[in-house]
């Protein structure tokens, strides 16, 4: 073989060997683009992964539209929560606030171009979902709030007709008119705007794996709305080769659940925030219950149920929101009971805690408890606890998830409670520890032997450990077998 053609051999061969390893590169960054999406996860999809490993989703903030602040204002709130151990945050496309920027450029004549953005809003889009991302915190994005357009925020809104010079005057009476007149009467002008501005805010989002998609704020409009903007988002993402994950808040939260059990081809997972509040959810027990209810509804087809907001501010003035005290309580039950996210809502000072110094607290004993406890592994079960006092079953209120013969956390909220719990395994002895939640330490642990009712080999009998909280705070126990 003469040399000129041993050399053309090992160019090809060469060229085809770059070839293949451009082509390994690929599949990998394909591979590592779709882990750094948020998604259900794999192996257990009451619960999200982000970046190929599972995650429960805990926050708290003091905006329900952090896009609209700025700088250092936000780089500093966020890089507080991650340094509790957070990794959620809430973001509606709210523009109501002062200081707030419109989507709309501004005219000299001081109305508004529908067709002209505002740059300035779009930026503070992205420097926000750059900043979140960078952090590995998980955004939960509202499309719709009509609360931007209720009452007087209507008057001065781009959107209105009488504040722009795209719309004729009459094309939208009010805010009604605007979700109304739209999608149910199909007003093709105005629907083309609500796309367009639909459009571009998916330029943007679609470029981010941290983002979870959420239509509509508390809705009270027919579902043909909800299902529009759904259906929509979800096509425009496809034709982009990106899959998102959606679903609708309705304003009461049984409701928001059969939404998407209703249209489950529509949507992904569950927004059961309403059940934080007074007004809306419940209070103590029944708060807990609830969500186990509607955990039993979806048990068919199981997805990751949110809370985005937990509401709870005080002593409890606002009757709708709640006292302090039950925030921090449904703040755990949400977790307990086996959902996917919980995240205190808005600053205190009426509605909820936000990133308060009692919400930084329970943040970081929660990122605490999850450092030791193997919650993808574990359901709730408080058929596992009984009261002591088999008299007056209603003095007890805790709430455990267990891995069977593994793990048991039970959380007991701000009080004194003693109950038992039964491993339902076949053991003498579990080591435990405590978590103080107020003071985020953990105990020293020690080891409990079992006590059983008739001796170990009895048949029918059972066997218990009895958990009594040291003292008048908020506490988990945490549990694990240390030989059947």
């Amino acid at each position: 073989m003469s040399s000129k053609i041993t050399i053309r051999l090992f160019v090809l061969l060469l060229v085809a060997c770059v070839g293949l390893v451009q082509s390994v590169e690929k599949v990998h960054a394909q591979d590592d683009a779709g882990e750094a999406v948020i998604q259900p996860y794999s192996e257990n999809p009451w619960y999200w992964q982000y970046e190929g490993k599972p995650l429960v989703l805990i926050g708290g903030s003091n905006n329900d539209n952090l896009f609209q602040w700025t700088g250092s204002k936000l780089t500093d709130h966020l890089d507080l929560l991650v340094s509790l151990g957070g990794n959620y945050v809430r973001n509606t496309m709210s523009d109501r606030d002062d200081g707030d920027a419109y989507a709309f450029k501004k005219l000299e004549s001081g109305k508004y171009d529908l067709d002209q953005w505002n740059e300035e809003y779009w930026d503070r889009l992205e420097f926000f979902l750059q900043e979140t991302s960078r952090r590995e915190i998980i955004v939960q994005l509202t499309l719709w709030d009509h609360f931007d357009m209720s009452g007087g925020n209507w008057e001065k809104h781009p959107w209105n007709p009488a504040n722009n010079i795209t719309f004729e005057a009459g094309v939208l009476e009010g805010e009604e008119d605007f979700y109304g007149g739209s999608v149910y009467d199909d007003n093709k002008e105005i629907i083309a705007y609500q796309q367009k501005y639909i459009d571009k805010l998916l330029s943007i989002t679609l470029q981010y794996g941290n983002v979870l998609y959420n239509i509509n704020n508390e809705g009270s409009q027919r579902k043909v709305w909800d299902n529009y903007w759904a259906s929509y988002i979800s096509e425009e993402a496809k034709k982009q080769d990106k899959e998102i994950y959606v679903t609708s808040m309705i304003f009461d939260p049984s409701s928001s659940v059969r939404h998407v059990m209703t249209y489950r081809d529509l949507y992904s997972y569950a927004e059961i925030a309403q059940n934080n509040q007074d007004s809306r959810g419940a209070r103590g027990p029944a708060h807990y219950a609830n969500i186990t209810n509607w955990r039993d509804k979806l048990q068919s087809d199981p997805m990751p149920m949110n809370n985005v907001k937990v509401y709870g501010s005080g002593i409890g003035d606002n009757y709708s929101a709640g006292s302090r005290k039950e925030a921090v309580a449904r703040f755990w039950k949400n977790i307990f009971a086996g959902s996917a996210s919980s995240r205190f809502h808005r600053p205190e000072g009426g509605w909820g805690i936000g990133l308060e110094e009692h919400a930084q607290t329970n943040i970081k004993a929660m990122s605490m408890l999850l450092e030791e406890f193997n919650i993808f592994e574990s359901v709730p079960h408080n058929d596992l606890l009984s009261s002591y006092v088999t008299s007056v079953p209603s003095a007890m209120e805790a709430y455990c998830l267990a891995n069977i013969g593994e793990q048991y956390a039970v959380y007991f909220p701000e009080g004194r409670y003693t109950v038992d719990l039964d491993p339902w395994i076949f053991a003498r002895e579990l080591q435990i520890k405590w978590l103080n939640i107020d003071e985020g330490t953990w105990s020293e642990p020690e080891t409990v032997s079992m006590e059983w009712e008739g001796g170990i080999q009895e048949w029918g009998h059972r066997g218990s450990v009895r958990l009594t909280t040291p003292g008048n705070e908020s506490y988990v126990a945490f549990l694990e077998v240390v030989e059947p």
